[in-house]
């Protein structure tokens, strides 16, 4: 789809949005939810994830190879005690994420929708457990994919690359799907998600590299909700001022395989 709107466009509108009294608030929600559960987890399973990996990291001979470049003939306490911490971290995080996702994305997009996309009609069908089935989705990959991936963080420079890339896929496949699904029917729906990961994947990967400084994680998530919101619905105002209505000539289409012709 050939379009004027840019990931870039919309992180500078979600900056303004994000200043919204409403939505200096809502940063709040996801952070407690993650210290909470962060917390609990720390309580609960640091212990067991430690012993755990201490005793399985001495086993894995690739891990050995790695660990000796830093001059290191085993696992040490402390860095099993680092790794797990950082494990639980990421899984806290991902609840808050998965929280504001939630519970967020609706505050955005009912400000959104009488602000600035006060003319696009809400079609959207299966609103809630649409949200819910993507949340515990991608959380269950972004936790399965930080744990498996943390021993490559003893590698020079890839615990920032990793970082920013988990983080990134969090925010831009969490975010993207809430933030039309209650104004985007499935067709809309299927079709702007379809044509437009690499925008998405932008703003999560601008988002997560701003997360690399210091205590900008905590305004990271509502307002990655915000960026993938604006760009949402800007790409379905667009699509409906296209002459081709997509809900008539694809309803009986499924979502995953909905094509349409592009106007260069």
């Amino acid at each position: 789809m050939t379009n004027q709107v840019s990931p870039i466009s919309a992180l500078g509108k979600a900056l303004v949005t994000q200043f919204h009294p409403k939505m200096l608030a809502a940063v709040l929600m996801p952070f407690a939810v993650m210290v909470l559960s962060f917390i609990l987890l720390l309580l609960v399973a640091w212990g067991p994830l430690d012993d755990w990996f201490l005793d399985s990291a001495n086993k894995w001979s690739w891990f050995s190879n790695v660990t000796a470049l830093w001059g290191m003939a085993t696992v040490s306490d402390w860095l099993s005690g680092f790794i797990s911490f950082i494990a639980l971290l990421a899984i806290s995080v991902i609840i808050g994420l998965s929280v504001a996702a939630v519970a967020v994305t609706p505050i955005a997009v009912n400000l959104l929708g009488k602000t600035d996309y006060q003319d696009l009609e809400k079609r959207g069908k299966f609103i809630d457990s649409r949200s819910i089935f993507n949340a515990v989705k991608v959380g269950t990959i972004f936790v399965v994919g930080w744990i498996v991936t943390l021993p490559l963080w003893l590698i020079p420079f890839a615990s920032i690359f990793l970082s920013v890339f988990w983080s990134a896929y969090a925010f831009s496949q969490i975010s993207k799907v809430d933030a039309i699904t209650e104004h985007a029917s499935p067709a809309e729906r299927a079709y702007i998600l379809e044509k437009n990961k690499k925008g998405f994947w932008v703003i999560g990967l601008v988002c997560g590299a701003i997360c690399l400084i210091p205590f900008m994680g905590l305004v990271m998530p509502v307002y990655a909700i915000l960026a993938c919101t604006h760009y949402g619905l800007s790409l379905l105002r667009e699509l409906r001022h296209r002459p081709l209505d997509i809900d008539t000539n694809f309803k009986n289409t499924p979502d995953e395989v909905i094509q349409l012709p592009h106007n260069n």
